[in-house]
């Protein structure tokens, strides 16, 4: 049975937990979330204030509603330009980690930034010294979630970000070869920015199937069995040409039902979070990818 859930975020802001939980349980029984608490949360404290009673008062009122965090959501600029701004930001990171469990959810999860503060497409993020700055960043984290068994969640995003190919996300996880880094996989993300290569390398607005499976099958071959979850949205290409890539799941180009196909044979079970959801249309989506 397939872990379907959402980003909380996606339905809103909320002035407390109870009102969350309630919110979340319109969509099913047994719901599994991406939680960003600033983000879902009026007047939520900053990580640096999180004490056991807030989070404890958060996990006991989602769980009285049927909802689990599957991801609790950190996302942070490991390599951020600014040393004194990156380590306040690891700072934040490791402060979920410490209340993770605590949630019900070992998993925090991040992207791995650019050298634009912003994250946004700078031409030097790829460079060496950047990567091995990223690595520093998550060797610190990972020793974080050793020291209070949680799990560092990693996600890729092409061309942007520091770990921005399959290839990059398969020596992340071999360098940190433990039980303390995982993968959120994030198809859409790694999608190349003018889409994915037919066997002749063109590219095509709709890529055929063998395209799709060639692009997921590398993935999967290179760090399948360390994925903890993965996030559900879609993508087209512009009239340049160009991916956009943050389209609700049934908006683009993308066959998910292959993929979960493809998932079911290596029996690839996690939580399937969309993002950018429409509230409005979320139970319908939730029931047709039940199907899938």
């Amino acid at each position: 049975m397939k872990h379907l859930g959402f980003r909380a975020h996606d339905l809103g802001t909320f002035d407390s937990a109870t009102q969350l939980a309630s919110a979340i349980a319109t969509y099913g029984p047994s719901i599994p979330i991406q939680l960003a608490i600033r983000k879902v949360l009026r007047d939520a404290p900053m990580s640096s204030s999180y004490t056991e009673a807030f989070i404890k008062n958060l996990h006991d009122e989602l769980a009285a509603k049927g909802a689990s965090v599957a991801v609790f959501g950190c996302y942070i600029n490991p390599v951020h330009p600014d040393k004194a701004i990156r380590d306040e930001q690891l700072s934040s990171f490791e402060q979920h980690l410490k209340f993770a469990n605590l949630l019900g959810c070992p998993l925090v999860g991040t992207e791995t930034g650019s050298l634009n503060a912003d994250c946004s497409f700078h031409p030097d993020t790829a460079e060496p010294k950047v990567l091995d700055v990223l690595y520093r960043s998550i060797e610190r984290l990972v020793e974080a979630a050793v020291k209070y068994d949680a799990i560092v969640g990693v996600e890729a995003v092409s061309k942007q970000h520091t770990i921005s190919t399959i290839e990059r996300m398969a020596a992340l996880v071999e360098k940190f070869d433990t039980p303390h880094l995982k993968v959120i996989y994030d198809p859409i993300n790694l999608v190349p920015w003018t889409g994915l290569a037919e066997q002749d390398g063109s590219s095509r607005g709709k890529p055929s199937i063998e395209a799709q499976r060639t692009f997921v099958n590398a993935a999967l071959d290179a760090f399948g069995p360390r994925i903890a979850a993965l996030h559900v949205k879609d993508y087209r290409l512009d009239s340049n040409g160009y991916k956009i890539g943050d389209l609700p799941f049934g908006e683009g180009v993308f066959d998910w039902k292959d993929l979960f196909s493809e998932l079911r044979k290596r029996s690839i079970e996690v939580p399937a979070l969309l993002e950018n959801a429409n509230p409005a249309t979320l139970a319908d989506t939730l029931s047709l990818l039940s199907t899938y």
